[in-house]
């Protein structure tokens, strides 16, 4: 790992759209209708409101000046950085519109208050704009009020329908910029913004912009970059500001119950390969993902239609196995729903049947019905976290009071299955008060018809675990994301993920104000050969992407202030007059 701030080499980009674009202008580029406030451009302001922070001033200082993307890990303060850049191009351009985009509605709504709580930009001279608000009210708050939070596809949305619009943005602000690739929309934001006004600054923020070179250079691309601004945990300039994370690995060995089922449903997976084997080749159904015979699917010629059902089974006997050795036996016992079509075949064959008589007769067997060993590991740990956390309030005369139930250590669990959320948080409630579970999942239907959490009711729940009401997250991949949850003591993976950067953004969820501690369960054979991958990939990553000689950045990002401006930095307390919802 590098122990310096990094200085990017760089092969430089020329400017050039490769990709379909749905707006254009007639001519060469337009100029910059935006005019400076020559007293406002001979400083920059420095906020001294909360403590100040080198690392955080030197970014600053290069970004002000380039499109930057910043890349810092989670909790040290992307936030605070996004907001001095804004309040300093809200006084240097005083008719110019500033954009925050994030992904999600609630991330937006969280910006909004976070970014006017430090900067100093008066929140009333700012608007969240969701697609609820009407057209004529939309175009209203463009014309009145100058700070922006959107998400990008509201933002392109608005670019397209008012004129305008582009030539009065100074700056572009972009959370969770490594989704910045493709057709995703912040993709699309820049390359319209592009066409209608190069003459504006972009700021990117990521945790983690990519796990190899071509994923940081596709975000580069995307986001018109011209400046890198990266910190590992071991920066020599973040090393105060980082605490350690314990991480330990507890290896679960399945029960002869569930591997008796687990082989069972093997032997009738491998039973189907001999009429698709051509699609799925060399396919070993022991390690097999439910993704492999969907991939297949897409690519069945004409005369390959009769392989659809045989594939979709295979895919749903994968998952079912996956889902049964890594989570729950909960999805083989499911009560709502109909198999699909495909399906209602395979649920005749008799292998099936025996397969789930099988389990029924297991789950008789077991006191209390079948539970997956991760479920007992889970509960024990979270058992002796919490009991420990307890003496050791005791031991300082903190009681139950609301104060203290707000300051009581808090757990973060991350699974990749929905069904196993629901489950997780049914058992580890019966140890409730000592452990209060609740859920944090998307807002989509699951395929057994029940519903997600609507995005007021996500940040309901944000809130209430930041005030202790419970004090265990059950969270899908929507607890990864950028969210400010609070601080977080103790993090449990239930299950591993080998992508590199969901590791990161799972374990970034604690030691940001003391030490933290990480808990991961796998079940032995493939979750734990691909969380050995996985631990490889995280210590590798950003050594990976801080290769900065293989980057590849662009030049003709055009300066916005005069050639002869050479603004002083200032550093001073500011005025905070925070965001109020209309």
């Amino acid at each position: 790992m590098m122990n310096l701030p990094l200085q990017f080499m760089v092969r430089r980009l020329p400017s050039v759209l490769t990709h379909r674009v749905d707006v254009h202008v007639d001519g060469p580029p337009p100029s910059m209708v935006l005019k400076c406030d020559p007293g406002a451009i001979l400083e920059w302001i420095y906020p001294l409101n909360h403590s100040k922070r080198d690392y955080q001033y030197n970014i600053v200082r290069k970004a002000l000046f380039d499109n930057t993307l910043v890349a810092l890990p989670t909790g040290l303060g992307k936030t605070f950085v996004a907001g001095v850049i804004m309040l300093n191009y809200y006084r240097w351009f005083p008719r110019g519109k500033i954009v925050f985009l994030a992904p999600t509605k609630p991330l937006v709504a969280q910006q909004i208050e976070a970014s006017h709580q430090t900067c100093g930009i008066p929140g009333t001279d700012a608007a969240e704009l969701t697609g609820m608000v009407k057209d004529e009210k939309r175009a209203e708050l463009w014309k009145t009020k100058r700070v922006f939070y959107l998400t990008p596809q509201t933002f392109v949305n608005d670019l397209r329908r008012l004129p305008d619009l582009a030539s009065q943005i100074v700056l572009i602000v972009i959370d969770e910029a490594h989704r910045a690739t493709g057709a995703y929309a912040y993709a699309t934001a820049v390359r319209d913004m592009m066409i209608l006004n190069p003459h504006h600054r972009i700021l990117a923020l990521t945790a983690t912009p990519g796990s190899t070179r071509d994923a940081v250079q596709a975000v580069v691309d995307s986001m018109h970059i011209s400046h890198i601004e990266i910190r590992d945990e071991n920066a020599l300039d973040l090393r105060e500001y980082v605490h350690r994370k314990h991480l330990q690995q507890y290896t679960v060995e399945l029960p002869q119950r569930i591997a008796e089922i687990n082989n069972a449903i093997i032997k009738l997976m491998e039973k189907l390969v001999p009429g698709v084997g051509q699609f799925v080749p060399g396919a070993d159904m022991r390690t097999m993902s439910e993704y492999r015979p969907l991939a297949a699917m897409k690519n069945l010629g004409p005369g390959d239609r009769w392989a659809f059902g045989p594939l979709s089974n295979l895919s749903a006997l994968a998952r079912a196995r996956e889902y049964l050795v890594r989570a729950s036996t909960r999805s083989l016992n499911r009560e709502n729903g109909k198999p699909k079509h495909a399906q209602k075949k395979l649920a005749a064959e008799p292998a099936f049947k025996e397969i789930m008589e099988l389990f029924r007769k297991r789950k008789g067997e077991s006191t209390g019905g079948m539970i997956h060993p991760k479920m007992d590991r889970l509960r024990s740990l979270l058992l002796e976290y919490f009991l420990n956390q307890q003496e050791a309030a005791a031991d300082v005369g903190e009681g139950g009071s609301e104060e203290a139930r707000r300051k009581e250590s808090k757990v973060m669990v991350f699974a990749s299955f929905r069904n196993a959320v629901e489950q997780i948080v049914d058992y580890l409630n019966f140890d409730s008060p000592l452990i209060r579970a609740h859920r944090f999942i998307g807002q989509a239907t699951n395929k057994e018809g029940r519903k997600g959490l609507k995005q007021k009711d996500q940040l309901k729940v944000v809130e209430d675990f930041k005030q202790g009401v419970f004090n265990t997250l059950v969270c899908t991949s929507i607890g990864e994301e950028g969210l400010d949850i609070g601080e977080v003591d103790f993090i449990v993976c239930y299950d591993s993920h080998k992508a590199p950067i969901k590791m990161l953004q799972r374990i970034g969820r604690t030691g940001r104000k003391k030490d933290g501690h990480i808990a991961v369960l796998v079940a032995e054979g493939k979750e734990e050969t691909n969380f050995a991958k996985a631990k490889e990939a995280y210590n590798t990553v950003q050594q990976n992407i801080l290769r900065g000689d293989l980057i590849e950045l662009y030049t003709d990002v055009p300066r916005l202030l005069p050639q002869t401006a050479r603004p002083e930095a200032k550093e001073m307390v500011m005025p905070i007059i925070g965001y109020v919802k209309d």
